[in-house]
């Protein structure tokens, strides 16, 4: 804020019996002094008088004064609530008694009622009675207000006199004539409040005496093109708007000449704005000369000149570098969602009528400037008190942020993208911080598209740094090309290409780039996908046909947005999907307890003839007691297409699956928004549609993966035979060591068919080596039937006629069934090496005992 006290300095001096203060001195317990409920306030690091109680109630604060040099008292107020009748604020101008919540005599200014017509109120105060003098302007006050308030006295006229920006644009609020006048000994401030409230109140630049006459003339400080076309001048204090409105008043050099148009703001009378009619030329240098002005109380300024150049806020000029997305609880930062903004630029930008949009609302941005290189704090109604501490700060109107991730854009006041981010809570990677009270910030502000790849949670001890250098600041340029991750169709002629990050929109407009074959040719029109310039959609003239795979080539120049290059001709493949069947496409692979530093993934393979989509599939688990599905998350929204034989990995961080684990495919990863929380020891991966039809469900438990793990953290469960059912138990193993316990994208390390003898009981292998390398780790015992019934008993012996394990004690099988051995004991031992017997025997009602006897081999490595 800015103080008067430069205004009042150079007026005549002013004696001891007014009251001036503006708390710069860091107390109110001297010069002057203030006394009442002096625990109950205190002086904030802004320099601001501060309610700072802990409950409801009345909190006043006293100081005298001398009655008869009362004409004028000036003082700025903030409240950072709604006010009503419960929550209000008056200020005394005089008193007869220190004690304000007794009878007394004075006039005070009331600021607070119920209802939404709000004005200041100027009583006079009788006893415990009061009469109303004058009243402002209705619904100036109706919602949470700094504002700065001058009141005259004249003889028994009073005038109010407010400017509701909290500068020193007055303009008249109302008029009365009170003409009873007696001894005052006081001024106060009373504050009513509930315990929500108890800290939401700001008293600043205390003024109570003679007239104030300003004797200064204006100073012209600097000016600033804001477009092509619009100038901005900035001066000392509020212009006389009849001579700052003159447009001959002001010249351009370079033969620009003068203005179209000229005016004060209607906020901020220190600032005029010219319109030209030609365009400034970017990057060139200009003065501009002003005469003939004044300020409101008339002093002239001397003629004045001024520098000035045009540069355009072009795409990256300003960049969103901090979001704190939950503040609570706070770690030493005020509880307080924002989001900062740091100019990149060697010139000021002025960010008026910019627009802020955080999902789909949109908010107009109020005057703001940020100085070159410098940082500016957007927070929410209220907030900005308590974050201007750390940098400027402005309030924004309804800023809310989600916890869970959303999209950030900022435009110029032409629309267009200025920055754009998808934030995630992903990004935190840190569990203790990501419950609340740690900013994201931007690691390198030179590379504004990194996404997840240039964002961290802040290691500051603080929480954050608004205002100042990122704490997780360092140099972290983008190097490498882009590519295709991925297609959709989004119709029977439309394609959407989606970008493994952020593009140069200007190189992806031209339909020439992009070539399908199978006789569709070029697109006949191309639609950017705006703010983030990830994705394009395609149009044909042309529908595709079914059971055809189509292949689209990029030709030409294609960047991303830090302009790196696609090097060649790329090209992928896209189809017309498929309606999802259940079996079409399977849960293949599974981590659920994945290691302190990875993150869950689930894999899937599709194993039918088509290409599908997942657009309209969901990724659930069930609830443990009731056997509900619960928690169905969006795969991907877009319809990314999956082809015949395709892996494709389910994540919340794809980048911490490839950190832990090697895979040959890295395309072959999709990142989830938000993903099911599947339990470390038992539960069930559900793969099903938007409608609730079931694809693929598995349930799983830890006694799955091998029994001689010291470790099941970190290790995953791999299908053994994507043919034969999810639910059957011998279908899963852990993932081999030699793997590095995961295999996402590609091929399991335990996939094996079986089954393919026409006996009625074979074992596969016969030869196996239980060690978990991927090979062979499992001994297969397959059991064909040409009718049901048959009731099932398998037990292991060793060479020497002893029982090791019993696999299958009288159970009922169907025609097909498919047992399995991982070479331990009854007592979860390993066996040891050597010869064994695999001794089956199955009967049925209509059928006697019959009896298999095989031979295997339990190998070492």
């Amino acid at each position: 804020m800015r103080k008067f006290l430069l205004i009042i300095l150079l007026m005549p001096a002013i004696t001891s019996a007014q009251i001036m203060d503006d708390f710069t001195d860091g107390n109110f317990n001297q010069a002057p002094v203030w006394q009442g409920h002096e625990s109950d306030f205190i002086i904030n690091k802004q320099k601001q008088l501060q309610l700072y109680a802990t409950e409801q109630g009345l909190s006043c604060l006293m100081t005298p004064l001398n009655f008869n040099e009362l004409y004028e008292w000036n003082f700025w107020v903030k409240l950072a609530f709604s006010p009503s009748d419960n929550n209000q604020a008056s200020i005394f101008l005089v008193s007869d008694s220190e004690d304000l919540s007794a009878s007394c005599n004075g006039y005070f200014i009331k600021l607070g009622e119920t209802g939404s017509e709000d004005a200041i109120e100027l009583y006079r105060q009788y006893g415990n009675s009061t009469v109303l003098v004058a009243r402002g302007i209705n619904g100036l006050l109706k919602d949470a207000f700094s504002v700065r308030i001058k009141v005259t006295r004249d003889d028994g006229h009073w005038e109010i006199w407010a400017d509701s920006t909290g500068g020193k644009d007055f303009r008249l609020q109302a008029a009365g004539d009170e003409e009873y006048w007696q001894t005052y000994s006081w001024f106060g401030i009373q504050c009513k409040y509930t315990s929500s409230n108890a800290t939401k109140f700001y008293f600043d630049d205390i003024y109570a005496g003679v007239l104030q006459v300003d004797h200064t003339a204006p100073i012209l400080l600097d000016a600033m093109a804001t477009s092509a076309s619009n100038l901005t001048l900035s001066f000392s204090e509020p212009m006389q708007d009849i001579a700052a409105s003159q447009a001959s008043n002001y010249q351009v050099d370079n033969d620009f000449g003068s203005p179209l148009a000229a005016g004060c703001d209607p906020f901020d009378k220190s600032r005029v704005h010219l319109l030209f009619t030609d365009e400034f030329i970017e990057g060139k240098n200009y003065q501009l000369t002003a005469t003939n002005l004044k300020d409101m109380a008339g002093n002239p300024m001397p003629p004045s000149t001024v520098a000035f150049s045009y540069h355009l806020a072009g795409a990256f000029s300003v960049v969103i570098n901090e979001i704190m997305v939950d503040p609570d609880p706070t770690v030493a930062l005020p509880g307080s969602e924002y989001v900062e903004l740091l100019n990149c630029n060697d010139e000021p930008v002025d960010l008026t009528e910019w627009q802020l949009t955080i999902g789909g609302t949109g908010k107009t941005l109020p005057q703001i400037i940020i100085p070159p290189h410098g940082y500016h704090i957007l927070t929410g109604t209220g907030n900005d008190s308590a974050l201007s501490v750390y940098g400027p700060a402005t309030a924004i109107t309804g800023l809310s942020l989600l916890n869970e991730g959303n999209t950030i854009t900022i435009r110029n006041r032409d629309g267009a993208v200025i920055h754009s981010v998808t934030y995630s809570d992903a990004w935190y990677n840190n569990a203790f911080k990501e419950a609340g009270g740690w900013s994201l910030e931007q690691i390198d502000p030179a590379n504004p598209c990194g996404q997840s790849d240039n964002w961290k949670v802040s290691s500051d001890p603080s929480g954050g740094t608004p205002g100042s250098i990122n704490s997780v600041y360092s140099s972290n340029p983008d190097s490498l090309s882009p590519f295709i991750e991925y297609l959709a169709v989004e119709g029977d002629s439309i394609v959407r290409i989606h970008f493994s990050e952020v593009m140069d929109s200007t190189g992806l407009s031209d339909p020439a780039t992009y070539f399908a074959d199978q006789g569709m040719g070029n697109p006949v029109k191309v639609a950017l996908s705006a703010p983030g310039y990830h994705s394009v959609s395609l149009y044909f003239d042309k529908h595709f046909l079914a059971d055809v795979i189509y292949r689209l080539t990029l030709k030409g120049i294609i960047r991303d947005c830090c302009g790196n290059t696609i090097q060649k001709d790329i090209y992928s493949n896209f189809a017309l999907p498929y309606p999802v069947n259940p079996q079409d496409l399977v849960i293949n692979e599974l981590l659920n307890n994945p290691r302190a530093t990875g993150t869950e993934f689930v894999e899937l393979f599709n194993r039918s003839n088509h290409v599908v989509s997942f657009s309209n599939l969901r990724l659930a688990c069930r609830d443990a007691t009731t056997g509900d599905i619960k928690t169905p998350c969006i795969i991907n929204a877009d319809g990314r297409l999956m082809f015949p034989g395709d892996y494709m990995v389910l994540t919340k961080d794809p980048l911490l699956v490839k950190a832990d684990y090697f895979t040959e495919n890295p395309g072959a990863f999709n990142v989830m928004p938000s993903f099911p929380s599947f339990a470390n020891a038992m539960g069930t991966v559900v793969l099903c549609t938007v409608e609730g039809t079931i694809i693929d469900e598995f349930p799983y438990n830890e006694d799955l993966h091998f029994a001689l793990l010291n470790s099941t953290k970190g290790v995953s469960l791999e299908r053994v035979d994507y043919n034969r059912p999810a639910t059957e138990a011998g279908n899963w193993h852990s993932a081999a060591q030699n793997v590095g316990f995961a295999t996402p994208g590609y091929r399991n390390s335990q996939f094996m068919h079986v089954g393919d003898s026409d006996d009625e009981v074979a074992i596969e292998p016969q030869t196996f080596s239980p060690d978990n390398d991927g090979f062979n780790d499992q001994l297969f015992i397959i059991c064909k039937f040409t009718e049901p019934g048959y009731v099932v008993t398998i037990r292991i012996y060793d060479s020497e006629g002893r029982l090791v394990k019993l696999i299958s004690g009288n159970q009922l099988a169907g025609a097909e069934n498919i047992f399995t051995w991982d070479g331990t004991t009854e007592t979860d031992d390993k066996a040891p090496v050597g010869i064994y017997i695999v001794y089956t025997e199955a009967f049925s009602l209509s059928v006697k005992m019959k009896q298999f006897k095989h031979i295997a081999v339990l190998a070492g490595k």
